[in-house]
């Protein structure tokens, strides 16, 4: 009878204590909640314990979770959504230099721009660099074109000043080339130098990634300090925008002691955005040693929910790497893709992911004979391995890459490009650029993206804006209304889908029981307002993990 009475008691407590389990510590109601999950549901309400989603539905079964210790926020009727993931991003490259440097993405005139510039002037000491490090096009002023060296010289007398439009043109004062000691002879890696009638430097240079990657070197470093702040108040900068996840594919110049600053939060447990990092090479001849030596100490999958390392990527060899620009001759060797074969089949025996640039369908070809060549031998399909960009993908191309099971990250690089792309490649192929809606209909897995920093802005509203109406900045329509996503294909692409590249589709990117926490509530109805506005959007409240991490209005604290 004891015994049994002792069982009875045992399980009564057992029982109390699951019950007392369920019991939420926030629940949000009243709300039009879109979970993203298989049947694209939408409800009321949503309770949240231990950082975790414990249950969705109407506002009554939710308030069934809570008790007098739970925290009630009341949503007025506004539209959550999971947490924004940006699929391809450069977030820990721009934290570096967020605190320190001017930024043009959203500036509406050109003589706003410099007004900026003359501002930090007025407020820096003697010397010190103002850089603008791009993300902004001249389609976006009303004076259609960037800055002169004399209205950067006017604006800042005797300040070195770097301005960089994308990864097109660089302007530099007086000061600044005489800082950087540049001379009419510095040969500048894949660019070119403007120079006047007697042969001076003009202050005006052109080229690509690495020409820029070697003008920006030559300008002083913030100071370790300003680099973890400037990640600080990047990473709360796109919590606002509701960005709660990305995927940072790191890009030219950063080796793995620039990855310091988002470590130093994460250690300290002061990170906002969950971040899934990846290595690249910064050099050719030796990729393959690197990526072996950088994985020793960091495997596939170490960290926690807040950071972890991926996998390889955006470059995996240099000489497979076609740029950023439309159109652009890439004709690699026979040895330049046995060399990159070696490191893929590497990373496939190891088990790692790869993310892969590719601009052009005819680059995204090469890689795939490649990848296609390497699963004859070990299987990928189940590594999840992704191209990204692909701006003029064919049928065919996305055909393969479904077959290996891969993923293919959107930008939304043609929103500054995409004149470029409709003068070299012409309006029916702009028409379908990219073939979003073809990927998806065969089952691909899509995400989107920006590219940020440096070629689009970093705004995942402007990018699901574009998404939907596939306009350049200046209106000019380029994809028709055959390759675009519906609203809620778009969200799929910048949650759920973008969640799967990192392997947490479990975990986050939808609002489910179980999941994460992840969310943000917006402030318009993203699936009503008119498609123009979508990109003027942003989140009122944010949460990652059930923990506010930005909030304004009533949702402040």
């Amino acid at each position: 009878m004891l015994k049994y009475i002792l069982a009875s008691a045992i399980a009564l407590a057992a029982g109390m204590a699951a019950a007392q389990a369920q019991t939420a510590d926030t629940i949000l109601v009243n709300g039009k909640i879109l979970t993203v999950d298989r049947n694209n549901s939408t409800v009321q309400a949503l309770a949240i314990r231990d950082g975790r989603i414990l249950a969705t539905g109407t506002n009554e079964e939710v308030r069934k979770r809570s008790d007098q210790n739970t925290k009630v926020i009341d949503l007025g009727g506004r539209t959550v959504t999971p947490g924004l993931i940006d699929s391809h991003i450069h977030a820990l490259r721009a934290g570096l230099t967020y605190s320190v440097e001017l930024s043009w993405i959203g500036v509406p005139t050109l003589a706003q721009g410099l007004n900026l510039i003359r501002e930090a002037a007025r407020s820096s000491r003697p010397g010190t660099w103002i850089k603008v490090g791009g993300g902004w096009t001249e389609l976006q002023f009303p004076e259609k074109r960037g800055p002169t060296v004399e209205e950067l010289m006017a604006a800042a007398p005797d300040y070195p000043v770097y301005v960089q439009r994308l990864y097109n043109t660089a302007w530099v004062t007086p000061a600044g080339i005489k800082a950087m000691a540049l001379t009419p002879e510095t040969q500048i890696p894949t660019g070119k130098a403007g120079k006047d009638g007697t042969g001076n430097l003009t202050g005006v240079f052109t080229g690509g990634n690495a020409a820029f990657n070697f003008l920006t070197a030559k300008i002083p470093a913030p100071t370790f300090q300003e680099q973890v702040e400037g990640t600080r108040r990047y990473l709360r900068e796109l919590n606002r925008l509701g960005m709660t996840g990305v995927h940072d594919v790191v890009g030219g110049g950063m080796f793995p002691v620039h990855y310091r600053p988002a470590q130093v939060l994460w250690k300290n447990k002061e990170l906002t955005v969950r971040v899934a990092f990846r290595y690249q090479t910064q050099q050719r001849g030796n990729e393959l040693q690197t990526f072996q030596d950088y994985v020793k100490f960091t495997p596939q999958g170490f960290g926690d929910e807040m950071m972890h390392f991926t996998g390889l990527g955006e470059s995996i060899t240099p000489a497979m790497f076609d740029g950023s620009t439309v159109g652009l001759i890439f004709n690699p060797t026979d040895k330049d893709k046995d060399d990159y074969y070696k490191v893929v089949r590497w990373a496939a025996e190891q088990g790692l992911s790869i993310h892969q640039h590719a601009s052009t369908n005819n680059a995204a070809s090469m890689v795939l004979d490649v990848f296609e060549r390497v699963n004859g031998e070990i299987p990928i399909t189940n590594l999840r391995w992704q191209i990204t960009h692909i701006e003029d993908a064919t049928e065919e191309t996305l055909r393969r890459m479904k077959a290996l099971n891969m993923g293919w990250s959107v930008q939304d690089r043609l929103l500054y490009a995409g004149q470029i792309f409709l003068k070299v490649l012409g309006p029916e192929a702009a028409r379908r650029a990219p073939p979003i809606k073809t990927g998806l209909k065969m089952g691909l897995m899509v995400a989107g993206g920006t590219d940020s920093d440096q070629v689009a802005p970093y705004n995942p509203f402007v990018s699901l804006r574009w998404l939907l109406d596939g306009k350049a900045i200046d209106g000019t329509q380029l994809r028709g209304p055959e390759e675009t996503p519906s609203r809620e294909e778009a969200l799929r692409m910048y949650t759920l889908n973008a969640a799967w590249f990192s392997f947490d589709d479990d975990k986050r990117g939808s609002l489910e029981p179980g999941k994460l926490a992840d969310l943000a509530v917006l402030s318009d109805d993203y699936l009503t307002v008119p498609v123009e506005k979508v990109g003027e959007l942003h989140s009122v409240l944010t949460l990652v993990g059930g923990k506010a991490v930005y909030a304004e209005g009533p949702f402040v604290q």
